[in-house]
């Protein structure tokens, strides 16, 4: 009985959250353009935490050769617009979650204010070699005519709080706050497996 409810739980336990923070530079960690990170590596069963920074952002899905140009039926969150005196990092800062059920590429631009020609791109379970690399994606993007911003999600609510939507998706980066809340859940199913003994 005490093997079937670990070998239950265990799959709770292993399932990341990987924040991404759209309108977040990710080499300062300061306000600014793109994504932080803007390349991860989410498994199947992972969540893909979009969390809006000051101004106003967007995530739309797109394709790797066509890096500024919304996917048809692809993920949009729509314009998320956040008061520019908020803090980088502030608590409360408007969410849209993303199920990855599938480990194929995936591809992300900032739609709003035609940021996307700008490198503000996000690749998700890139290929790490060949060219489909994250690498390539944003020169691809640097290379894209503007864009304009989108006001209506095709497959996400917009506005302020927290939504969740449910596509195909893969991401690439070890480096992410996907490991720290991975453990903390792997620390709670331990702590459930010792009481259980």
């Amino acid at each position: 009985m005490k093997f079937f409810v670990v070998a239950c739980l265990l799959p709770l336990a292993l399932a990341f959250d990987f924040t991404v923070g759209v309108g977040k530079d990710e080499t300062t960690g300061k306000k600014g353009l793109g994504f932080d990170p803007s390349v991860i590596t989410p498994a199947i069963g992972d969540t893909i935490v979009f969390e809006f920074r000051s101004g106003a952002h967007s995530v739309v899905q797109s394709t790797f050769d066509s890096p500024c140009t919304p996917s048809s039926g692809g993920f949009n969150t729509g314009v998320q617009t956040v008061p520019d005196n908020l803090e980088v990092d502030a608590p409360g800062l408007p969410q849209i979650r993303l199920a990855v059920n599938s480990t194929d590429p995936l591809w992300f631009y900032d739609e709003a204010g035609g940021l996307c020609n700008k490198g503000a791109v996000l690749a998700v379970n890139p290929a790490t070699s060949g060219t489909q690399t994250a690498a390539q994606f944003k020169e691809n993007s640097l290379k894209a005519p503007a864009t304009s911003a989108s006001a209506s999600p095709s497959s996400a609510g917009s506005g302020s709080g927290s939504s969740s939507s449910s596509a195909s998706a893969t991401a690439s980066s070890p480096a992410n706050t996907g490991f720290r809340d991975g453990m903390s859940s792997v620390a709670v199913i331990f702590g459930l497996v010792i009481g259980l003994l």
